[in-house]
């Protein structure tokens, strides 16, 4: 029945035709297309009625009259170069053959018609590059430079020039290719980004902020990265990367590329032996020893080709690409890291009547990797072997579009995206163990996960006149379904830590749908020199937990035996109606200079781990023991000493099966942030603007975990098992007791800790709520765009921001300090864990300024030895370092450590500042319809080697050592052959 009833809704989306009458979605199209406006006028400023308007480029000729003022529009255009001729009988034809059309943006074009002295005259400027109807703030990176910049080439490595967008990482020349990275947008977190591939939604809702796979480079002809703005299009505030890839045209065109580098084009290590950690009291004295290289590349290859072209001129074209990068790593203990992948794209595209266009997309991606997670604390035995887990190919759309006459137009989507992977230990199914240097040892974790996605999707845009008044109403609505299923455990049955604590352990399991229903509408008024955009946005996000079982511990099951759960849905559900508002200003009457306002409200995204939150099962349940023998890859009855000591919040000890220890407000709503936005951008030249903006987000209504309690000494007593509990307060923790410390600048730290008071228990269970804790982002960006031209082009910005906390004494209840802060008012925000572990695990995102610019310069493009010149620029302030101490709190998180830090600022400690410099140089030699670039980049040009991260946890041998450093300089040679 479901999959009878996503073919007819598939149906449904793509009869265009038919579906006039209905709600629309999404500017869908408007994610992966840009559009085109103009007027044509005679050489005394007045309006031309019935001029004749062709476009060509990118697929079949469009044409257009204008209208009674002159206007005429082209609606979702395809990014890349076309070509307009405007003629009038008794005028002048003018020819326009350089017109560049964006993703998201809205080119404007200004027709004089002189009388008819000349058959035709040809204008060889482009388009401006002010958008007076933009309704967004962010970067838009156009074909040229995504070929020519010296990036690494992943969608990560481009948001890290984005204005306001902070990485957890810092990819040198491929060292952390092949990997996602979490970031930080102005004012947003991870779990806030939205992706997007050729107008699908793709996004991962489980790993919230994430895409399901892995991308050709070479696929994308644009990538569009939104950070804010009055678009009612876009659902959340966070970062919104739009990637489009290419299409096929009227002319057959192919292109070949091959990236290589290795361990022979890897610089020396450069580190300042200061930099190590000395012999101090948080590492117990133990001075850290040398090392002779940082995280580095082995060997990093990417080999791919495309092709498109006619199948039959002007009504059919196809296109397709296929890569096979390969990076291959090692860390700074040498320890291998080795990614292989291959993708696919395949586009087929149809222009079915003059008004009417279809599109079929698929998209693939397969990645094999070995070493996951290598670091100094996961030895090569404790890393993870990565691959796809689920359904192929990764993503499948089909699409129509239709223009009903010039004024319009209406476009629908189907799409599938088969999300999932798995993790699997490279020591196989053992128990492991972690030493007292945090190092694990035999085997880790497992995890896999399937994660199918389906959405339904129709938007369109209106044009009609009111007066002096234009109108482009945009309106769209749409629907998704999001399920995951999920196993995360340990094959061996258990691990141990913390000396002879013996964790047995459970799978955690998930089965999950989520539904997402949405609806805009939004009115861009144009009249004069002023333009306002007017929406609103309707979102409803709900989801319901399966029913599962799970299985028993596989090496003592009558500890911890099989088990189920009834499922159930949320508990709450989102649904959220909020406004948008642009208006922008041209200053003066060449519209060089243009104010811009707005106010904009964002509801969050609900990932499934919160809709899911009322499954006891989702995560690994625990029965805490201890064990004669720790180290031991296989667990034994006979080394138990004694009985369970205790369990988790999930398992019930009487019965041990399951317990509902959690629960969530009913009346739970999305967090929303208010957003202003002040800006002014000037166009010093038709293809260079310039622009400063203020923004200021104010987010409320924030989620808050707060910890079930009971008024009981025993937390699983009958009448307690019978309940989940209450919050706790603030007066229910007593002082616990206290630890000192000296920190790494040499002054001692007192730090208390707090338990709860005599009287009062719990088992764990967690509150979820809305929090009165606030957050409040200011920020200013100066940024600078030159589109090629006159053999050079730029992108820069500079970045100032202040992101902090809003919190009333009432509004903490954990009286324990956390690594994240959050706790006292006026404090820092940072992105990170509240519990150091894993390979990025000390890294804490927060910068008050940054920088990033790149640009091309063509030396000497008329002779035969011209060559280019490029390079991009990236700097920030260092990210925090959280010292801390682990210790285990009596009542408080039961069985498990908590990691407190020694100061209470948040960047008492922080890392130095970061520089890095690329650079490029390549060759272009021609042969008729045939060419091939040459090129050779070199990436951290200047060999610094920047601490990025050290061990924050102290009191053990290897506390404050460094444990990351900046990749050092690698040189990459590549070669690319074009066809037309």
């Amino acid at each position: 029945m479901r999959t009878a009833r996503w073919t007819a809704i598939a149906l449904a989306a793509t009869a265009v035709p038919l579906l006039t009458i209905l709600l629309a979605t999404p500017v869908v199209a408007q994610l992966q297309t840009g559009n085109l406006y103009g007027t044509v006028a005679d050489d005394q400023g007045h309006p031309l009625a019935g001029a004749a308007v062709v476009l060509t480029g990118g697929g079949a000729p469009q044409e257009q009259k204008t209208d009674a003022t002159g206007a005429f529009r082209f609606i979702g255009l395809a990014p890349g170069g076309y070509s307009l001729v405007v003629a009038l009988r008794g005028f002048t034809t003018m020819e326009y053959p350089e017109i560049e059309i964006n993703v998201g943006h809205n080119s404007q074009v200004s027709v004089v018609l002189p009388a008819a002295i000349k058959e035709s005259i040809t204008v060889t400027t482009e388009a401006p590059l002010l958008d007076e109807r933009r309704v967004a703030t962010g970067t838009d990176i156009a074909h040229t430079e995504l070929e020519k910049i010296p990036t690494t080439r992943d969608p990560w490595a481009l948001l890290a020039s984005v204005p306001g967008v902070l990485l957890d990482r810092i990819n040198v020349g491929g060292n952390y290719s092949g990997q996602q990275a979490s970031f930080v947008g102005p004012g947003s977190m991870n779990s806030q980004a939205v992706w997007s591939l050729d107008g699908m939604v793709i996004t991962d809702m489980t790993a919230v902020g994430t895409p399901p796979g892995y991308f050709d480079f070479d696929a994308f002809e644009d990538v569009q990265v939104t950070t804010g703005g009055s678009d009612a299009n876009i659902a959340t505030g966070g970062v919104v990367i739009n990637m489009v890839t290419r299409r096929g045209t009227n002319d057959w065109r192919a292109s070949g590329h091959f990236f290589y580098s290795d361990q022979h084009f890897v610089s020396g290590l450069n580190l300042d032996k200061k930099d190590l950690a000395t012999a101090n009291p948080g590492n117990n004295f133990h001075a850290q020893p040398a090392f002779t290289a940082g995280n580095r590349i082995n060997r990093v290859q990417d080999a791919g080709v495309e092709l498109g072209g006619p199948l039959l001129r002007d009504h059919l074209w196809i296109w397709g690409s296929y890569t096979e990068p390969k990076i291959h790593l090692l860390t700074l203990d040498d320890y291998q890291d080795n990614t292989d992948q291959k993708a696919w794209n395949v586009k087929l595209n149809g222009q079915l009547t003059p008004a009417n266009a279809a599109t079929f997309f698929a998209w693939n991606d397969e990645k094999d990797k070995t070493g996951l997670g290598a670091s100094p604390l996961r030895p090569p035995e404790t890393t993870w072997n990565q691959s796809r887990f689920g359904d192929r190919p990764t993503a499948l759309k089909i699409e129509d579009s239709h223009i009903f006459g010039a004024s319009f137009y209406l476009d629908g989507l189907a799409s599938k995206v088969n999300g999932g992977f798995q993790f699997l230990p490279a020591g196989g199914d053992q128990a492991f163990y972690q030493d007292d240097n945090l190092v694990w040892h035999n085997s880790y974790f497992l995890y896999e996960s399937s994660r199918p996605q389906k959405q339904a999707r129709v938007d369109g845009s209106r044009f009609f006149n009111t007066g002096r008044l234009s109108h482009e109403l945009k309106f769209g609505a749409g629907y998704r379904v999001v399920e995951v299923s999920s196993l995360s455990g340990v094959g061996g049955g258990g691990w141990s830590c913390c000396g002879n604590l013996l964790l047995l352990t459970r799978p955690g399991v998930i089965s999950f749908r989520g539904k997402y229903a949405s609806g805009f509408v939004q009115d861009t008024l144009a009249a004069g020199r002023f333009t306002a955009n007017v929406g609103v946005r309707y979102d409803r996000q709900t989801g319901r937990n399966l029913p599962i079982t799970i299985p028993a511990n596989v090496a003592l099951p009558e500890e911890l035996p099989a088990t189920s759960y009834a499922g159930g849905d949320a508990g709450f559900a989102w649904t959220n109606v909020v406004p948008r508002l642009g208006v922008t200003w041209a200053v003066d009457e060449k519209r060089k200079t243009l104010l811009r306002a707005s106010y904009s409200r964002y509801a969050d995204q609900l990932d499934t781990g919160t809709a899911g939150w009322l499954d006891p099962l989702a995560f690994q349940q625990y029965a805490y023991f201890y064990t004669a023998n720790p180290s031991s890859p296989v667990i034994r009855p006979e080394d138990l000493l004694g009985p369970a000591l205790a369990y988790t919040s999930g398992i019930n000890p009487v019965t041990l099966g399951a317990l509902q220890s959690r629960a969530v407000d009913p009346n739970l709503k999305a967090p929303v942030v208010d957003e202003v936005i002040l800006g002014l951008e000037h166009a010093v030249l038709p293809e260079l603007v310039v622009g400063l903006q203020g923004t200021y987000k104010h987010y409320t209504r924030l989620l808050d975990s707060q910890l079930l309690v009971f008024d009981d000494p025993d937390a699983y007593s009958p009448a307690s098992l019978a309940s989940v509990g209450r919050p706790v307060r603030r007066d229910d923790y007593v002082v616990g007791g206290t630890f000192n410390a000296l920190g790494p600048d040499g002054q001692p730290y007192s730090v208390p800790y707090y338990v709860l008071r005599p009287g009062v228990s719990s088992r764990g269970g967690l509150f979820l709520v809305n929090g009165n804790r606030e957050q409040v982002y200011k920020a200013l960006f100066l940024t600078l765009n030159k589109r090629l031209a006159n053999r050079w082009m730029m992108r820069g910005n500079v970045t100032w921001q202040d992101w902090r906390w809003r919190v009333p004494h009432s509004a903490v209840t954990d009286a324990n300090r956390s690594l994240l802060g959050g706790q006292l008012d006026g404090t820092l925000v940072v992105s990170g864990r509240d519990f150091i572990g894993g390979s990025q695990g000390n890294v804490f995102i927060n910068s008050h300024w940054s920088y990033s610019f790149s640009g091309l310069y063509q030396v000497a493009p008329e002779r035969p030895w011209a060559f280019n010149l490029a390079a991009s620029l990236f700097g920030r302030q260092g990210y925090p370092i959280r010292y801390s101490r682990r210790i285990f709190i009596p009542t408080i998180n039961i069985g498990r450590p908590s990691d407190l830090p020694i100061a209470t600022r948040v960047d008492a400690f922080r890392l130095p500042a970061v520089h890095v410099l690329n650079l490029r140089v390549e060759k272009e030699v021609r042969f008729k319809d045939t060419g091939v670039i040459l090129g050779v980049d070199a990436f951290n040009a200047l060999n610094r080697a920047t601490v990025l991260q050290r061990q924050g946890l102290l009191g053990r041998s290897n506390g404050d050592y460094v444990t990351e450093i900046l990749g050092q300089r690698v040189y990459r040679v590549s070669a690319r052959v074009s066809y037309r």
